[in-house]
């Protein structure tokens, strides 16, 4: 059995980031993120479900109208749950899937909804990547160049977890960009594959 690595944190923490370094040292990364929206354009199910959900503009000419889909979800709280619940356990599943099939002794699942979607139980270990709420912003909104600065704090709140104390994550990476990142995440990587 391989061992179970999450990576997670808030949008614009540097979840990416640090997933990428692992994947440049050799390591596969399952990035929940991507794999959830090919889902929602490629599992029959999924596509019915959302569409029944969201109308017949849920989807345009077979491609995930993205925009809908996030506005529609970071204004409505019922709406993002009963989205994450048709979601949610066909990624699972998918990762599940991923893993039966890479046999390598360490494999990284990278998501901002680890603890949310309840996936947290399935790891061995998870790492939580913080970073300031400004800087946090400020890296969305250089990345994602047509949302603004309202609709990115509507993802941070929708993002947020009741209680963070509860997180009780192995390692915390710090990310404001004040000291290197690549020396942190091999040092964690040398101690997770002591485990092993």
């Amino acid at each position: 059995m391989s061992f179970l690595v999450g990576i997670t944190g808030d949008i614009g923490s540097g979840k990416t980031t640090v997933s990428n370094i692992l994947s440049h040292l050799g390591y596969k990364v399952y990035n929940s993120d991507e794999r959830a929206k090919y889902l929602m354009e490629t599992d029959t199910n999924i596509v019915e479900k959302i569409s029944d959900l969201l109308g017949d503009s849920a989807y345009k000419k077979g491609s995930l109208n993205k925009k809908l889909i996030s506005q529609s979800i970071y204004n409505d709280h019922s709406l993002r749950e009963k989205i994450n619940a048709i979601v949610h356990p066909v990624t699972i599943k998918d990762f599940n899937l991923w893993v039966t099939e890479n046999k390598d002794s360490i494999l990284i699942k990278e998501s901002a909804l680890i603890y949310q979607s309840g996936s947290y139980k399935e790891l061995n270990s998870i790492i939580l990547v913080e970073a300031r709420k400004d800087i946090r912003i400020k890296r969305v909104l250089e990345r994602d160049k047509h949302r603004k600065e309202e609709e990115v704090l509507q993802i941070i709140n929708s993002q947020k977890l009741k209680n963070k104390d509860d997180l009780n994550p192995d390692y915390i990476l710090e990310n404001n960009g004040e000291n290197l990142l690549l020396p942190k995440v091999i040092h964690i990587i040398e101690e997770l594959n002591l485990k092993v």
